[in-house]
């Protein structure tokens, strides 16, 4: 009782791991995406992104594609 007790909290572990690595690397993809549109992105500062995502996401053809994306059928995980 005690190792599938020990054995079930690694496998959650490793999950998380995974799952922590899974979105560590979407952050760094869609980061990059992101700053390949920003013109001097060095110069700019966290704020000055945060603000110009706020107007982007703000607008209404924004607010509009992004509900179409969102309505997509999922694809299935492996």
């Amino acid at each position: 009782m005690r190792k599938a007790i020990n054995d079930e909290k690694a496998l959650q572990h490793q999950l998380k791991q995974l799952t922590r690595k899974e979105r560590t690397h979407r952050l760094c993809t869609r980061g990059g995406m992101l700053e390949s549109f920003l013109q001097e992105p060095e110069r700019l500062t966290d704020d000055d992104v945060m603000l110009l995502l706020k107007l982007i996401f703000h607008r209404q053809d924004t607010q509009e594609l992004l509900k179409k994306l969102l309505e997509r059928e999922k694809p299935e995980t492996p």
